[in-house]
């Protein structure tokens, strides 16, 4: 069997759906190997009382380690500079927990301050000093950043203001002097739980954020008539710009444009193309956004779609199925994705972006993937 990830199966373990797989996500980690590339994803498994986790898939395709998590875990950031992430609960949550890139051995689980929720993801500080937390600052119904020493058991030291509603995600840019903070613009209370609290008077943006003072840089929203959606995923591209992705929170019956890029500094965002046809298939909600080689992909788990575009041009590429797909990371000269049915796939270039994966039943792939050179 043809034990590439371009070929018609991944292998997983020690077998494809029984014992192997199973014991190679949830038993001891497995043998390092050096170099290559990991791809950390958050998972669930799929028994009626699920354990949650996070897994590490190698470049065959095979599963490196998995750590438990305290419950279920959303976004995975590696630290740049030791072999160690950070997995953030899903919003809104009250933790954060580090665990080994050598292993999979979790480390001590990180409480959110009772006036703080977690929104499920973060972003490292570019010599791994400082590590950068999204949060809601629940009395002040204002978008946060706590701040934790990574050299010193992630303890907090500080926060400043995202200059926003409803962080989610947060990325590192412009050699490390600046935070881009997608706002979601939607509130929400603990009380409540995910429960949205101001979808008539919501206000999503993308702010810079300086890193050194907290200092708001540059903040941009959608055009007027697209402002009930709410920009919630990013991505980072070569030039220093960002890609996007939004989902529709106020559903206003028209189609609407849910992915873009957009410069700091460089006036109003660039909305990518989409034949309507293909629009359609997104459902108004984009759950995970990777860019690479001059490529955005964008998933929608509500409709079963990854889509592509030119970053440059913002034109449509093409697209593939993969129903509740949502984890992308950049692979090459495509993109591996994830889904909650279990599947993992590459989606190639355009046009027929084709790919080959496997379904792996016994498990629910989270909503995001990080890619990250071991």
């Amino acid at each position: 069997m043809d034990a590439t990830r371009r070929g018609t199966l991944f292998l997983i373990g020690g077998g494809l759906l029984g014992g192997g797989l199973l014991g190679a996500l949830l038993g001891p980690a497995r043998a390092e190997t050096a170099g290559g590339t990991l791809f950390l994803n958050a998972y669930a498994t799929a028994a009626a009382s699920p354990e949650y986790g996070v897994a590490a898939l190698d470049g065959a395709g095979g599963v490196r380690f998995s750590a438990p998590t305290p419950g279920r875990a959303h976004g995975v950031v590696p630290h740049p500079a030791r072999a160690e992430a950070v997995a953030f609960a899903r919003r809104p949550g009250r933790w954060f927990m580090p665990l080994s890139l050598v292993d999979g051995r979790p480390g001590p689980v990180i409480r959110a301050p009772e006036d703080r929720r977690f929104t499920g993801h973060g972003a490292f500080s570019a010599d791994g000093r400082l590590l950068y937390v999204a949060e809601d600052d629940v009395p002040r119904e204002a978008g946060s950043i706590g701040v934790y020493d990574a050299m010193d058991g992630y303890r907090r030291v500080g926060a400043m203001p995202t200059h926003g509603l409803g962080p989610h995600e947060l990325l590192m840019i412009a050699d490390g002097t600046v935070l881009a903070v997608a706002n979601g613009g939607v509130i929400t209370h603990p009380d409540t739980g995910r429960a949205k609290l101001n979808l008539d008077e919501m206000d999503s943006s993308i702010t810079y954020v300086e890193v050194s003072s907290g200092k708001l840089l540059d903040q941009v929203r959608l055009p007027e008539e697209h402002a009930n959606l709410g920009i919630r995923h990013i991505a980072a591209l070569a030039d220093g710009g960002i890609a996007f992705g939004a989902q529709d929170e106020r559903p206003i019956g028209m189609l609407q444009p849910l992915t873009g890029t957009h410069r700091p500094g460089g006036g109003a965002v660039r909305l990518f193309e989409t034949p309507e046809d293909e629009l359609s298939r997104f459902e108004g909600y984009i759950g995970s956004v990777a860019a690479d080689k001059g490529k955005v992909a964008a998933s929608s788990p509500k409709g079963g779609i990854i889509g592509v575009w030119d970053d440059a041009t913002g034109a449509w590429l093409g697209a593939a199925a993969l129903p509740d797909g949502c984890g992308i990371a950049p692979d090459g000269d495509g993109f591996l994705a994830s889904s909650g049915l279990g599947d993992l796939r590459t989606v190639g270039t355009a046009p027929a972006l084709p790919g080959a994966g496997l379904r792996l039943a016994d498990f629910r792939w989270d909503n995001h993937m990080t890619r990250f050179a071991v």
